[in-house]
């Protein structure tokens, strides 16, 4: 991303997280870029297609990191666990990103449908990482699918929770935790 996409890019997260997007307007983002508007336009036509931006650069940012960082790993638990790490230092760098994504996933509108579409890529990776597991007798059948939702969405919600709780997020712990605690479960056992 070039220097005044990136700057447009972070505005464009400060302003929707802040004042949704309906609220916001192409001048406080400009503005809040430090561009003119005709730059602004000049990269982005309206909200709509600087919102697609956010969530499809941001998206992409996150699943290029995973998949580099996973490529070098050994078996399906390590790869799992360096999503866990990945998705937890990426929701707090950009955890007005995450709202906004969260915020724009549930609607009916061509352009929700295309967020969507793009989580469903991420989550084809984990899925992806299942199997594997499955094939390496690590991990049992399960539901892929849902399984991997539930990744994203738990990481997800413990971090932003964590986020919105000023507590202290480490995602070494909560990778080890969740790791633990899914090959483990959580019933007592003597």
């Amino acid at each position: 991303m070039n220097k005044t996409k990136e700057k447009i890019f972070n505005a464009a997260i400060d302003i929707f997280s802040k004042k949704g997007f309906y609220k916001a307007t192409m001048d406080e983002i400009a503005e809040k870029a430090g561009v003119a508007k005709g730059t602004l336009y000049y990269h982005f036509k309206s909200k709509d297609e600087i919102l697609e931006f956010l969530i499809m650069e941001g998206l992409s940012l996150l699943r290029n990191q995973i998949i580099d960082n996973i490529n070098i790993l050994k078996n399906s638990i390590e790869k799992l666990r360096e999503i866990i790490i990945v998705q937890s230092n990426f929701l707090c760098k950009y955890k007005d990103f995450v709202l906004i994504l969260l915020s724009q996933l549930w609607g009916k509108e061509e352009i929700q449908s295309s967020f969507r579409e793009k989580i469903y890529d991420y989550l084809k990776i984990i899925e992806d990482i299942i199997d594997e597991g499955i094939k390496e007798k690590l991990i049992v059948k399960c539901d892929k699918k849902l399984v991997s939702s539930v990744f994203f969405g738990m990481i997800s919600s413990l971090v932003i929770f964590q986020l919105r709780n000023n507590d202290i997020i480490d995602p070494e712990y909560i990778a080890d935790n969740v790791i633990k605690y899914t090959f483990n479960g959580i019933h007592y056992r003597d």
